[in-house]
């Protein structure tokens, strides 16, 4: 990653999710500023992946660095996430005011931002490349990232001189039962799963839990609310779900496709004293992460929406390493969740329903 030969400007490195690769960035990043290198643009997918190599840097004791986030996702949705690491934001916002973006930036040997954030007009209008151009590229998550992606990176920054891929090889990191469907149903059986993995065929991975429940609309997101009753099922459910989990110490993430549920499950965790802070995402922010243990709220219950988008469902259901646990309506899948890539799980899975009064059935 440091070398900048002809011969080797390109470099790519490829492993399970847990084997280190962010701290293999880290660690270039710490030697690159130790040898007064500078332009070192460090990109990935999603903002949280990005936080993750954020969050590295500021446990090796790095200090200059700077993280660009949109005004949406930082105050809008996970505000908490960057509570270490504050100091080193830059909000959107920000870009347009004057000098400002420079001012941030000079000097600064590392930047970090997600690939959209690359894209923005904002950033080479207001100055952003002129101060901080790009030397090294380090792309995290380059494997998530379709090709066509690369083209307008590759052709409107000139600077480049380095590029680092960092991306998961073809193991699955997910129990082989959701593996294995993940890999016929997405990947043409190129997925193979990890032989020594602890959760074995033989104990069930996925479960549904049904809930009778019913979307309504939220602005322009979406939440789900019970037909007989003003209790909101889904969530409700999702809060049992995850006090029986920490009870057990297990680990955990909560994620949905709409972030007016996602806000209503965070609310939910804080009222009943759960742990709640980088707890509860939606789908999109938690690309490039995982936990042992995913629950996730459907919310739909009438129309596909969300989930007939085959690449972002398969985001979804590929976080947990363990098991997964997801809420919904089992007359709405059977219904309009047949044509998902979730109602093929579910078909996988056998129809495996465990009601929501039953949750003990759930083998964790």
């Amino acid at each position: 990653m440091l070398g900048h030969s002809n011969d080797g400007r390109l470099t790519v490195i490829q492993g399970p999710p847990g084997t280190g690769k962010t701290t293999v960035i880290a660690s270039f990043v710490q030697t690159a500023i130790a040898g007064g290198l500078s332009g070192i643009w460090l990109i990935a997918q999603s903002n949280v992946a990005v936080k993750n190599i954020a969050e590295k840097l500021a446990d090796f004791g790095l200090t200059q660095w700077k993280l660009l986030v949109s005004k949406e996702f930082f105050e809008d949705w996970h505000e908490h996430l960057y509570t270490n690491i504050r100091a080193n934001i830059v909000i959107s916002e920000d870009f347009i005011k004057p000098g400002l973006l420079q001012k941030h930036l000079h000097g600064c040997p590392v930047v970090l931002c997600t690939l959209s954030m690359l894209s923005s007009s904002n950033l080479r209008k207001f100055g952003g490349f002129t101060t901080a151009p790009i030397k090294t590229l380090v792309i995290d998550e380059a494997s998530q990232i379709e090709i066509g992606d690369y083209i307008p990176l590759f052709t409107s920054h000139s600077t480049i001189r380095k590029v680092c891929f960092i991306g998961d090889d073809k193991q699955c990191k997910m129990p082989p039962q959701i593996g294995e469907f993940i890999s016929e149903a997405i990947y043409g059986n190129e997925l193979y799963s990890n032989p020594e993995h602890p959760i074995t065929k033989e104990r069930m991975a996925c479960h549904f839990i049904n809930i009778p429940s019913e979307e309504q609309p939220h602005g322009t997101s979406w939440k789900a609310s019970c037909f007989i009753s003003s209790n909101l099922e889904e969530c409700q459910t999702v809060l049992r779900i995850a006090t029986m989990l920490q009870a057990a110490g297990k680990h955990f993430r909560i994620i949905t496709p709409y972030d007016a549920q996602r806000s209503l499950i965070e609310e939910g965790l804080k009222n009943n004293q759960l742990e709640w802070e980088d707890k509860c995402f939606n789908v999109d922010s938690f690309q490039g992460n995982e936990e042992d243990y995913i629950v996730i709220s459907l919310v739909r219950s009438r129309a596909l929406g969300f989930l007939a988008d085959l690449r972002r469902t398969n985001v979804m259901l590929t976080r947990c390493k363990k098991g997964m646990i997801i809420c919904t309506s089992q007359r709405f899948m059977q219904r309009a969740g047949s044509d998902s890539l979730v109602g093929n799980l579910l078909e996988y899975y056998e129809d495996h329903w465990v009601e929501k009064d039953e949750l003990e059935k759930i083998e964790v």
